[in-house]
């Protein structure tokens, strides 16, 4: 198989650069500037759609704005391409939990059981939802 070529490859954008944009993104996130953040974000699906994590992140903001298909569906891509990604098990298992599918706690249970900081959140959740005594 041929290895992709990506926006960014052609570019010649590095991995440093790619990580410093996407920590801007984050830095917007926190601002409250979430507008801001989905652009940027997309913006790097679109340098590297091989990226999971630009992906599970852009899904992030996507379910932040309230776009619940749009973000499973980014983080149903991102963990097709990472099925450790524990920013897209944390909030693809949270949508699965608050529509009722109980699916969510595998998510959930995977995630918490992967080395992340983002694993506490899938801790608080797996408590949440009644999963952990």
């Amino acid at each position: 198989m041929i290895p992709m070529t990506t926006l960014a490859r052609k570019y010649g954008f590095t991995k440093s650069q790619l990580d410093s944009i996407v920590n801007k993104a984050f830095d917007l996130v926190d601002a409250g500037e979430v507008e801001g953040a989905t652009v940027v974000l997309e913006g790097l699906t679109v340098l590297d759609p091989t990226n999971a994590r630009f992906l599970a992140a852009f899904g992030a903001v996507l379910q932040h704005q309230g776009k619940v298909e749009e973000a499973r569906t980014a983080y149903e891509k991102a963990l097709a391409m990472d099925s450790g990604s524990v920013l897209a098990l944390v909030n693809r298992g949270e949508l699965r939990c608050v529509r009722g599918d109980l699916g969510g706690l595998d998510d959930l249970r995977a995630a918490a059981d992967l080395k992340s900081p983002v694993r506490t959140k899938a801790e608080a959740l797996l408590r949440r939802f009644g999963a952990v005594s």
